[in-house]
């Protein structure tokens, strides 16, 4: 069966059933399918606190609460007083319940690493797999453009103004390219080659937020500045291993770098990339993200040995670390970003034990506007949704792109759209300017 990038596809979707006398799964009803034979047996997962009802108990007691102006409850004799570790604005109601659209990405399952998607802010979705990377419209709803690199693309990332897109590949090289024309306009190659006589992979790759510089790291550990023009501007050598996340500040005063398989996140200087701090645990990170509304807040997203979820928040000029539990065991933190217009922390969640069952229930996305609070979620007893490894925001902060090992790629609806911004700008503003330009030929009037 031939398959397209960016194919439209449907959620929830069954493989053909062999035996014609046993009922599909879906045509049973939700509590008959939870009473399955799988789950009776499962005892050593608990996943009650992330169930609906189990969250609609807790919210209607924190309101009883604040109502009766009582103090929360006590823990094993000991008051938890609880400070919002990151500020936001939490929404009012469930909005991520349905997918806006589905897409397929044939062999993204094969990519080494997640990272080779990301959306534009002139609404340009690219999605880099192999040596070509595929350019998908929102507003067309439909494929645009392809475009080719000279090796394996591993990563890859539009500058804040959309003009340009670097891309990471193999043998030593990053190239930038142009978003109009689909062509490489400048590259250059990792400093391992000259150093190390070594041939790397560039495997992590982000834009400064002025977007006059970037910075890569490879599969050797370098973490290379370079200017717009793709010139190098600095490098230094961190570890002996693969660079699995390079993150720069919004306040562009550092950047946070981290390896494959490591427990150790780095923070570095902007540009000269200087060692300035570093966060030491004892998990596996998976995932960093710095929030929108403070300069230099970094969220750390790990999983520990036992197969818990965690997440750090550190604050990089005070060097202050908060960290928390997330759920129950068994699941795995992959990915997560912070809402651009509310502040609040999108994660995926992923059972490893359910991961066997078909239709798959094992990944789940959950909105929380702090370690406590859980405002908005995907994935009760739900099938369909494999393993997230990555995820991006639209421009507007309205959709969630999210790409699952299944490779699919699924555009959540995360908040309504304000289609009045639109209605203003389109008609009222700019209907008048364009008919006096036109009835006067260009001549005005004084």
């Amino acid at each position: 069966m031939d398959r397209t990038i960016f194919g439209r596809k449907t959620l929830n979707t069954q493989r053909n059933r062999v035996d014609r006398f046993v009922a599909p799964r879906d045509s049973f009803g939700e509590g008959r399918r939870r009473r399955s034979f799988h789950a009776s047996c499962d005892n050593s997962v608990n996943n009650n606190v992330w169930l609906e009802k189990q969250l609609k108990h807790k919210k209607y007691a924190l309101y009883l609460d604040d109502a009766l102006n009582l103090e929360p409850q006590e823990t094993n004799g000991i008051h938890k007083q609880w400070i919002r570790p990151w500020p936001c604005i939490p929404r009012k109601k469930s909005y991520l319940s349905s997918a806006d659209s589905i897409l397929d990405l044939p062999t993204y399952s094969y990519a080494t690493f997640p990272e080779v998607l990301d959306w534009s802010n002139d609404n340009i979705l690219v999605a880099a797999l192999g040596k070509n990377y595929h350019k998908w419209s929102w507003r067309s709803q439909s494929l645009i453009r392809q475009g080719y690199t000279l090796y394996e693309i591993q990563c890859c990332k539009f500058d804040p103004r959309g003009e340009l897109l670097v891309l990471g590949t193999d043998m030593n090289t990053v190239e930038v390219h142009n978003n109009n024309w689909t062509k490489k306009v400048s590259s250059n190659l990792c400093p391992c080659l000259n150093t190390n006589n070594h041939f790397c992979s560039i495997t992590a790759v982000d834009w400064s937020p002025t977007g006059n510089s970037f910075v890569t790291g490879c599969s050797w550990g370098n973490v290379v500045s370079y200017t717009r023009e793709a010139k190098l501007f600095s490098w230094r050598r961190l570890v002996r291993a693969a660079i699995l996340l390079v993150r720069v500040s919004l306040d562009a005063r550092y950047v946070a770098v981290t390896a494959v398989n490591s427990a150790v996140v780095m923070l570095l200087t902007w540009p000269s990339l200087d060692i300035y701090s570093s966060l030491e645990s004892s998990w596996t990170i998976r995932t960093m993200s710095w929030h929108p509304w403070r300069s230099a807040l970094l969220g750390v997203g790990a999983v520990t040995s036992d197969l818990q979820a965690r997440i750090a928040l550190w604050n990089a000029p005070t060097s202050k670390v908060q960290e928390t539990t997330l759920g129950p065991k068994r699941y795995s933190l992959d990915a997560m970003l912070f809402s651009n217009i509310t502040g609040e922390l999108v994660i995926s969640l992923w059972n490893s034990d359910r991961a066997i069952l078909h239709p798959k229930t094992c990944s789940q996305l959950v909105v929380m506007s702090d370690p406590e609070t859980i405002v908005d979620q995907w994935g009760e007893g739900r099938s369909g949704l494999d393993r997230v490894r990555t995820m991006v925001f639209s421009p507007d902060g309205t959709k969630l792109a999210t790409a699952t090992s299944d490779e699919d790629l699924i555009i959540w609806n995360f908040l309504p759209e304000d289609k009045r911004k639109k209605t203003v700008k389109c008609k009222r503003f700019s209907a008048i300017p364009v008919y006096l330009d036109e009835a006067m030929q260009g001549y005005s009037l004084r």
